[in-house]
């Protein structure tokens, strides 16, 4: 199975990435604005740990998803229907933009089991930067909409590497937004973040279209416009 993955795609994956910093401030800035105050490695070194651990999260996550979509297409194809995970990715994503709904996959993630969430707790109360990577690499599983939205689509590329690489270009474009939570927590005006969310949710509806585009495309419903759209 080719995978569906562009230039386009990993690009428009970072801008959401970036795009969404007001939500990531809100979902995970809390966290590395206390590994940044309570660290004995210094703040710029334990929210960049916390961060490359959450990232390695988003990386495997990616490469399992996109490992997953390579088996939906393949059945989808025995079926007569290509890139039929294209297609579902694309509307689950566009379902999460407008409805803020998401796969239960939370009840799914390690941080359920209590031996992980036990384990979890000690590493955040300890300070050194090996600690704060693993805490990152736990807390990667924390249920957030928007990285469920780019794992959908990490799905629709068909194969686990370059749902890796899609997930790592998102990852890696959220790190600014993380960084500055961690080392100036409340820098960003009021009036400035929700302008930087919506520009987010426009960029998320776009990955949405695109990805029912391409899987469209692929079954020749519609005509294929261009490599770096569908």
């Amino acid at each position: 199975m080719k995978p569906i993955l562009t230039a386009d795609g990993i690009i428009l994956a970072a801008l959401t990435g970036l795009m969404g910093a007001p939500h990531c401030i809100a979902m995970c800035g809390g966290t590395a604005g206390g590994f940044a105050l309570n660290a004995d490695t210094g703040a710029f070194r334990a929210v960049l740990a916390y961060n490359l651990g959450r990232w390695t999260t988003y990386i495997g996550l990616g490469a399992v998803m996109g490992a997953l979509g390579s088996f939906v297409n393949v059945a989808g194809k025995l079926a007569g229907i290509q890139a039929i995970a294209s297609m579902a990715g694309g509307a689950l994503i566009l379902l999460w933009a407008f409805r803020k709904a998401a796969l239960p996959l939370a009840r799914w993630g390690p941080l359920r089991f209590a031996p992980v969430s036990r384990l979890a707790s000690k590493l955040r109360s300890r300070k050194d930067a090996a600690a704060i990577y693993a805490s990152g690499i736990l807390l990667g599983f924390i249920p957030c909409g928007l990285t469920y939205a780019m794992q959908m689509n990490a799905a629709a590329s068909s194969h686990a590497w370059s749902g890796a690489l899609l997930m790592a270009a998102f990852g890696l474009a959220t790190f600014p937004a993380l960084i500055a939570a961690g080392l100036f927590a409340g820098a960003l005006k009021k009036s400035l973040r929700s302008k930087i969310q919506r520009a987010g949710h426009y960029i998320a509806v776009w990955i949405g279209v695109v990805s029912i585009l391409r899987g469209m495309a692929a079954n020749g419903w519609i005509p294929s416009i261009h490599p770096w759209l569908w």
